[in-house]
Order: C-alpha cells, then structure tokens, then sequence
C-alpha cells in the first residue's frame, strides 16, 4: 500500500471516529468504559473504509467488462446484418437487403456506411421494380412502351459500376435480347425472300439466350422452306439447273437441313434420268401405235395410298402410290394434288410431285412424297391430275 493510499485510509477513518464520538458520548456507559470501547470500534471501522474503495473498483470494471462485451455483440450482430444484406443485394434480392439494413441502423443509427449501403439497395430495389414492369409490358407485346422504359433504365444503371447493380445490368441486357427478338418476329411473316430473311439472321446471330435461339432456328426453317418451294417450282418446269441453285441457296443457311438435302439428291437424279428418258424418247416416238397411244395417255397410271401427315411444325408430308397400267414402259410420272381443310373442306392449295424411280415398266409401282408448308391443320388431299411420257 502507497503512502498515499495510507493516507486517504487514515482520513477515512479519523472521519467515522468523529462520527461515532457523539453518539458513544449519549450512552450509559462509565467514563472508565469508553476508551475501550472507542478503540474497539476504531479498529472495525478503519478495516471497513479499507475494503470500500476495492469493492467500488471492482464493481465499476465489471460494469465496464459488461458493456464491452455488450457493444461488441452489437457490433458482430451489426457486421452480420451487413454481410448478409451483401449477399442479397448481390444476388439481386434487393428489397430483402433493404430490411437486412434497415435492422443493423436500428441498433446503429450513426453508421455512416450503412446508411449509404441501404440508400444504394433501395435505389437498386426501385430500380428492379421499374424492370419487372419493362418486362411485363414486352411480355404484352406492348414492344414501344417496353423499349421507352428499357431505353431510362439502360440511362440510370449502364455506367453504374458497383457490384449489386451487376444483377440488374445482365437482366437489362437479357429484356434487351428479347426486345430486339420480339420485333424480329414479328416481321417474320411479312418476309418471303431468302435475302430478306437472311438479314435478320444476321441480326439474330449477334444475340445470346434461349429467345434469340428459337427465332434463329424459325428464320433457318422458313429459309429452308422458301428454297424448297422456289426448287420445287423449278423443277415442275424441268429446270433442274435453278432448281439445284435454290437447294444449294437454302443449305448455304441450313446446311444440316434433311429436307433441303434429301430434295437435292432427287433433283440430281431427276436430272439424270430425265435426260437418259428424254434421249430414248426421241428415239421411240415414231413407233408409237395411235391407238396404243391414246390408251397409254390417258389411262396409263392407277394413283393409290395417298396420305397426308401433318407434323410438329405445321408442315404437311403427302405421300402416294401410282402403278403403271399402260402397256409399254412410262417415264418422268408427275402427279398434281389439291388439298382441303379436313374441318371446313375449304380449298388450301395445290401440289406438285414426281413420282420415284423416273420409269416404270408395266404393272410396276412407284412411290411420290412432297411438302406442302404451313397448312397447321388437318388436310385431306385428291388427285387432280397425272401425266407421263411414254417409251
């Protein structure tokens, strides 16, 4: 114990001995008792005012203790809050962020950072609200409305670089894919040129996403189906130069096409066997009987089996049987078909095909299959007319 201490001790207990005088001095006691007595509890008294101040230290740092260990539960808690408003701020939950914020400046309002972190969130939150509506109106088909609040958004957070409006730039750039998808679309049907279409294939390549895929993949169909019909036309006229020039058109876009492929491989071999047929031709036409070639002109194919198969796309598959019933051997056999809606009877269109192998012997079958794009209902298909050169 320092001097000092000692001191304050002794003071403390001169202090209660005055004190206690008075009221020994009211006793019954006899002047020979007191000295006794006073020294008596002098000495308690004196320990007493010893243990005080220790015990006033010792409760005033456990109090202190305590608050630390309070304040800084506060301050993890806090901290917590924080990190985990991070995380759902970054993973584009802003308003779950705003409360997660909100909670820590409760417990402390005078965090400068925090203030900052939830005014950024809720900024980021108004934000998300006014995408959802942008993105609601193009799921509208209101394309105009969408892209006047696309075009505001893209103003307010395309240059923002910090890393919780990352989650709002990608769906930004995602609502802007669709818009230019929806419009393209939209135009799809009013193209009907290979070039016209290929245009917006170019368009449509430079995009990501499910969206600009499929109408990617609609382009390249519809592509392929103008070839085949322009093909198809081509070689009705026995132009089989154009109509090679059309398929390798449509393959050049859609290359993996079975379609344009398989046609392909008929126009050569079409090609082929017409000009062998035409070579022979020339050669039998003077011995052809008048009456034989009467009969074998208009009698000389049994059309049977056709069927008409509409598949996923709307597309239908018409296919058929012709026989041979003339007496000599028949080449270049094309059937011509009408097709009728199976609900309303309403006349569709028309078709053409040719009938495979190029020539039939007599009594011999041969087999036709063409296409005919974008009925997307049941048809029923008739016969309307066949013809075929004679050997």
């Amino acid at each position: 114990m320092t001097e000092e201490v000692r001191q304050a001790v002794l003071e403390v207990a001169a202090g209660t001995e005055a004190i206690r005088l008075p009221q020994a001095a009211a006793g019954k006691l006899g002047d020979d008792q007191r000295p006794a007595q006073a020294a008596v509890k002098g000495g308690s008294g004196r320990v007493f005012q010893w243990i005080i101040p220790f015990l006033l230290a010792g409760v005033v740092a456990l109090g202190l203790t305590l608050y630390y260990k309070y304040e800084q539960s506060v301050n993890q808690e806090v901290m917590a809050l924080q990190q985990q408003a991070k995380k759902e701020a970054l993973a584009g939950r802003y308003s779950e962020a705003v409360q997660l914020l909100e909670r820590a400046e409760e417990q402390r309002p005078r965090f400068a950072a925090l203030t900052r972190d939830r005014e950024l969130a809720a900024k980021a939150a108004q934000l998300k609200n006014q995408l959802d509506g942008a993105s609601a109106q193009l799921k509208a088909k209101k394309l105009d409305e969408g892209e006047k609040a696309l075009r505001q958004i893209a103003d307010m957070i395309g240059k923002r670089q910090e890393p919780l409006f990352a989650p709002l730039q990608k769906s930004l750039a995602a609502d802007q894919v669709m818009l230019t998808v929806l419009r393209i679309k939209g135009q799809l049907d009013k193209l009907t040129t290979v070039d016209a279409l290929a245009d917006k294939l170019v368009t449509v390549r430079g995009l990501s996403g499910q969206e600009a895929a499929a109408v990617k993949a609609q382009i390249i169909n519809k592509i392929a189906g103008i070839s085949y019909s322009s093909a198809e036309e081509k070689l009705r006229k026995k132009d089989f130069a154009g109509a090679l020039e059309a398929v390798d058109n449509g393959l050049s876009y859609a290359a993996d096409n079975p379609k344009l492929t398989s046609y392909r491989k008929q126009i050569s071999e079409a090609k082929r066997e017409f000009e062998e047929a035409e070579a022979k031709r020339i050669q039998l036409a003077q011995q052809k009987a008048a009456e034989e070639e009467l009969n074998n002109r208009t009698a000389a194919v049994d059309v049977s089996g056709v069927t008409a198969v509409l598949d996923d796309y709307g597309d239908l598959t018409i296919s058929g049987t012709v026989t041979n019933t003339a007496t000599r051997p028949i080449y270049s056999v094309s059937v011509y078909l009408n097709i009728y809606s199976s609900s309303s009877g309403a006349f569709i269109g028309d078709a053409y095909a040719n009938v495979s192998p190029f020539r039939l012997e007599p009594g011999e079958s041969g087999s036709f299959s063409t296409s005919y794009y974008g009925v997307y209902e049941q048809a029923e298909v008739s016969v309307d007319n066949a013809s075929w050169y004679l050997e």
